[in-house]
């Protein structure tokens, strides 16, 4: 096990970098919904919109129903495996069957029904704009801020529940990946590393794990025939420069 480390995340397809933007956006909610303030409500409404807007494509719903399908066929064949726990393999392959027909038999674009919300349709247009959603922009926004916290808390509450089962195929999707995965330890010459990737390895992330008492962050470059890491001295003043000492770092890759 390794710890005391910073986790970086490279995707190699679109949909993996769809799923970890949703995943970021997810943990924000998680913290956000805490806050009951008017201003901790308007931040909230901001992460739902944002949510929606990544799930806009109407091709999404496929994809993510022709991964999780993938996933049974790579889980299916564990199967016959010696020392499998088969219930809670049993169980988890339930779960991606049923995710997978909701994906296929639902109606609209994900979180369809938010967007037939006329505020949340109205808010979308004016928080595009900087400082938007001022009580001259939405009079009802203005007002429905007002109203007790307990009222503001469960309408979102109530908008994040239709989130639910999207979370949890994006949740089940990303551990997936994570697990079917290699990791080796490796060391930046002078802060660089370059190697060769097999172009039929299916190969979805990256992961770049740096002990967190170096002083240092990973850039990464992906192509189908290579892989190429530079890691520079953080700065959010000047420029970074390239870190110039050799560095030990783990490096995993996620090909399921």
């Amino acid at each position: 096990m390794i710890e005391n480390i910073i986790i970086y995340e490279q995707p190699l397809n679109e949909l993996i970098r769809v799923c970890l933007r949703l995943e970021q956006l997810f943990f924000q909610a998680d913290h956000q919904v805490k806050d009951t303030s008017i201003i901790g409500t308007r931040n909230m409404i901001a992460l739902i919109i944002d949510i929606l807007q990544l799930l806009e494509r109407p091709d999404l719903k496929a994809k993510l129903a022709k991964e999780l399908g993938h996933q049974m066929q790579l889980l299916s064949k564990l199967e016959k495996t010696p020392d499998i726990d088969h219930a809670k393999l049993t169980e988890l392959l339930k779960q991606l069957d049923e995710l997978g027909r909701w994906l296929i038999e639902s109606n609209g674009r994900l979180g369809q029904n938010l967007r037939e919300i006329t505020l949340l349709d109205t808010l979308r247009l004016h928080l595009a704009t900087p400082g938007g959603g001022c009580n001259f922009d939405i009079p009802v926004y203005h007002y429905w801020l007002q109203q007790p916290v307990e009222i503001r808390s469960q309408t979102i509450r109530s908008w994040l529940l239709e989130f639910n089962r999207i979370r949890l195929t994006n949740d089940l999707i990303l551990k997936l990946v994570r697990e079917e995965s290699k990791t080796h330890q490796k060391t930046a010459s002078n802060g660089f590393h370059q190697e060769l990737l097999d172009p039929q390895t299916n190969l979805r992330l990256i992961r770049v794990m740096v002990p967190n008492n170096i002083e240092a962050y990973p850039e990464i470059s992906l192509g189908r025939h290579f892989l190429s890491i530079r890691f520079y001295v953080p700065s959010i003043v000047e420029r970074p420069i390239q870190y110039q000492n050799n560095l030990s770092f783990w490096l995993s890759y996620c090909t399921s």
